[in-house]
C-alpha cells in the first residue's frame, strides 16, 4: 500500500513519543540495541542527534536523524551535518519512507548551505541523492612484525570510562593532539555521547600510556574477530616515544586476543606511519573480512568537491 505523505507529519518527539521511537530504532538497528535501552531506562536523550520522524496518526512510519558537528578541515573549523538513524518498521519498507525523510533533511541542510555526510551499507541509495563516496584508507600490519617496548611507561587498559578518564582524553584529544583534517571538535554533549557509546560497545578499549601518575596518551581500539581496528592514537606529535609505547601495548593485547592483524583506521599523515615504517613494517590495504560502511559526502550547492574527496574520517567518530 502506498503512502499518502500529504497526511503524515514529521516532527521531533519529545516525552514518551521520544521513548517510543526508540524502541521502534532498536527493532530496526539490532547492534545498537544496548544503546537504545540505555537511553529508555535511563530517559537519556542521544545529545547531538535530533530526530525527525514521520508519524500517520500516532504510529512512527519511519526516521531520519540529523548530527550538526565542527570538524578540522584545511586548518580551520568547519560546520558540517551528519545524517544518521534512518529507518523504517520492517513492515513499511520500500514504500518511499526513508528516501522521503532523508530529502525533508536534505532541504534543512541546504538552506542552510551546509555539508552533509553519512555512513551507509547502502550507498547506491544515497547516491541518487547527490551523496558521494569517499575512498577511505584503512591500512594493517601483521601483529607478529610488530615489536614494541613499552619505553618504561605504564599502562591502563580501560573497558569503561567515567568522568575522571573522560578529563584525561579531552585534555590531551582537544590540546596535545593534532588537528588533522577530519578531527571532530568534541564539546561537552558530544563528550557524554562519546563516553555512552564507548561503555556500551562491548568490543571497545582505551589504553592509557602513563608516567609517574600522568597520563600522556592514549589509543583506542575495537576487538574484531581476525584483528584489532586502531581508531584513535592521541599524544604530542613530538612524542615519539609515547606513540612507540602505545604501539607496543596495541601489539601485547592483539597477541593476547589471539589476532593476526592491526588495521590502522587514522588520518593518513598521522605521525605513527612514519613511526611504522621507519621499523620496516609493511602496511597493505586491509585485507576483506570486516563489516566497514562507506563514508559519503554531499556537498552544498556550487561547491566543489575538495578537500573532501581526500577525507578520512576517524571511526572513533562513527554515528
Amino acid at each position: 500500500m502506498e503512502i499518502d505523505f500529504s497526511k503524515c507529519r514529521i516532527c521531533t518527539p519529545t516525552g514518551d513519543d521520544l521513548l517510543a521511537l526508540y524502541r521502534m530504532l532498536m527493532e530496526v538497528f539490532v547492534d545498537d540495541r544496548p544503546v537504545f535501552t540505555e537511553m529508555i531506562e535511563k530517559g537519556k536523550r542521544f545529545y547531538t542527534w535530533t530526530p525527525h520522524a514521520l508519524y500517520l496518526g500516532n504510529e512512527v512510519l519511519g526516521n531520519a536523524s540529523l548530527v550538526p558537528m565542527r570538524i578540522w578541515l584545511g586548518g580551520q573549523v568547519t560546520g558540517i551535518i551528519g545524517i544518521a538513524s534512518v529507518g523504517t518498521p520492517e513492515q513499511y519498507r520500500r514504500r518511499g519512507i526513508a528516501r522521503y525523510l532523508v530529502q525533508h533533511c536534505l532541504k534543512i541542510i541546504d538552506r542552510q548551505k551546509a555539508v552533509s555526510i553519512l555512513l551507509t551499507e547502502l550507498p547506491v541509495m544515497y547516491e541518487k541523492a547527490g551523496f558521494k563516496a569517499i575512498d577511505q584508507t584503512c591500512l594493517a600490519a601483521s601483529v607478529r612484525q610488530m615489536d614494541f617496548a613499552d619505553k618504561g611507561f605504564e599502562c591502563e587498559l580501560l573497558e569503561r570510562i567515567g568522568d575522571r578518564q573522560i578529563e584525561q582524553i579531552v585534555r590531551i584529544y582537544a590540546e596535545e593532539y593534532p588537528n588533522y583534517d577530519g578531527k571532530v571538535v568534541r564539546d561537552p554533549d558530544y563528550w557524554q555521547l562519546y563516553a555512552m557509546l564507548f561503555n556500551l560497545h562491548q568490543r571497545s578499549r582505551i589504553l592509557f600510556c602513563i608516567r609517574d601518575g600522568r597520563v600522556l596518551g592514549y589509543g583506542r581500539f575495537d576487538v574484531e574477530a581476525d584483528r584489532l581496528l586502531v581508531s584513535e592514537i592521541c599524544c604530542e606529535e613530538s612524542a615519539t616515544d609515547v606513540v612507540e609505547a602505545l604501539l607496543g601495548f596495541i601489539t601485547d593485547y592483539a597477541l593476547q586476543a589471539g589476532v593476526d592483524l592491526v588495521t590502522f583506521a587514522l588520518p593518513v599523515d598521522h605521525f605513527a606511519r612514519p613511526i611504522l615504517e621507519s621499523r620496516g613494517i609493511p602496511l597493505e590495504p586491509e585485507p576483506a573480512g570486516a563489516r566497514r560502511e562507506t563514508f559519503m559526502v554531499r556537498l552544498a550547492a556550487s561547491e566543489g568537491l575538495e578537500p573532501f574527496d581526500r577525507l578520512q574520517w576517524s571511526l572513533a567518530d562513527k554515528f
